[in-house]
C-alpha cells in the first residue's frame, strides 16, 4: 500500500464504525476554556453563515492577510462550533512553519503531525487525533519543514483532504497567512472556500484588499471575512462577524516576526 495512503482502512473504519477502532486513534489533551457569551454567539454566527453558503461547502480555510490576527483561534472555535452541533468535524493546522496551537491550549500527547505524514515519515492513522469532544478530531501542523510549499502542492495533501471530505462533516484548516508565504494559497485553492480573518483597526485595509485579490486570482471562492477583536478592550472578548469584504492595497510584513515589530508594517502606505 502507498505510504500517503497507509493506515487509512483503521481510520476510516474508525469514522464510519461510530468508534470501534477509538483505541488505536491517539488522543490529545487540550486546555480550552469557555469563551465568553458574546464571543460565542459570534463564532456561532459564522458558523450558520457557513452552513448556509451550500450544501457543497464542507472544507473550509480560515486564513488572514497577515501574523497575529487570530485566524487560528477563530478556526479552532469555529471547528469546536461544527461539533457542538453534533457534526464530525476535523481542525486541520496547516500553518507547519509558525503554528501555536499546542503552546495556546497546553496540548500533551502529540507525537506526530501533518509535516511526518506529507513527507512519507508516518501513517495517515498517527496523525489524527481525538478530542475531549467526540465529534471533534484535531491533525497538529508536526515538526518545521523546510519545504512547507513542496508539501502542499504534492499528492499525499490532495489524498489527505480527500479523506477528511469522505468521512467528516467539516473540515476546518488553519493555513499561513496569504502575503507572507504562498502556501495559504496553495492550501485554500484545494477547499470550498476560504474565511478571511482581519484584526480590527490594526490591520492596513490595503493589506487585506492584496490577500483578497491573490485568493480570488487562484480561483478561490471568498466566503466572507471575520473582523476580529471587535471592541475587545472595552468589553473582554475578540470575535465579531462581519459578512462580505471591502478593502485596499498595500504590502505585508515578514512571516514570523514579532508582534511588536510589525504594526509600522501594517500603517506602511497610509496617508499621513
Amino acid at each position: 500500500m502507498p505510504q500517503d495512503m497507509a493506515g487509512t482502512d483503521q481510520f476510516s473504519s474508525r469514522i464510519t464504525d461510530g468508534g470501534s477502532y477509538s483505541r488505536k486513534i491517539r488522543k490529545a489533551s487540550m486546555q480550552v476554556s469557555e469563551l465568553p457569551f458574546q464571543a460565542n454567539e459570534a463564532i456561532n454566527s459564522l458558523r450558520g453563515n457557513l452552513q448556509l453558503s451550500g450544501y457543497n461547502v464542507k472544507v473550509i480555510a480560515v486564513t488572514s492577510a497577515l501574523i497575529h490576527e487570530g485566524k487560528s483561534s477563530i478556526a479552532f472555535r469555529l471547528a469546536k462550533s461544527f461539533a457542538g452541533l453534533g457534526k464530525k468535524t476535523i481542525f486541520v493546522d496547516c500553518d507547519i512553519r509558525n503554528s501555536h496551537i499546542i503552546t495556546r491550549y497546553q496540548v500533551e500527547g502529540v507525537e506526530n503531525g501533518l509535516s511526518e505524514f506529507l513527507s512519507g515519515n508516518t501513517y495517515m492513522l498517527n496523525i489524527v487525533y481525538q478530542t475531549d469532544d467526540e465529534n471533534l478530531d484535531i491533525i497538529f501542523p508536526g515538526a518545521s519543514a523546510p519545504n512547507p510549499s513542496e508539501l502542499f502542492s504534492g499528492e499525499m495533501f490532495s489524498n489527505l483532504l480527500q479523506l477528511c471530505r469522505s468521512h467528516y462533516d467539516y473540515v476546518i484548516i488553519d493555513t499561513p497567512p496569504i502575503n507572507a508565504v504562498i502556501d495559504g494559497v496553495l492550501i485554500a485553492k484545494q477547499c470550498d472556500g476560504a474565511v478571511m480573518v482581519v484584526e480590527t483597526g490594526v490591520t492596513d485595509r490595503r493589506q487585506c484588499v492584496k490577500a483578497t485579490r491573490q485568493l480570488e486570482y487562484a480561483g478561490i471562492k471568498v466566503l466572507g471575512a471575520v473582523m476580529n477583536k471587535v471592541g475587545s478592550r472595552k468589553n473582554r472578548y475578540g470575535y465579531g462577524y462581519g459578512y462580505g469584504y471591502g478593502y485596499g492595497y498595500g504590502y505585508g510584513a515578514g512571516y514570523g516576526e514579532e508582534k511588536g515589530s510589525r504594526k509600522k508594517s501594517r500603517s506602511d502606505g497610509k496617508k499621513k
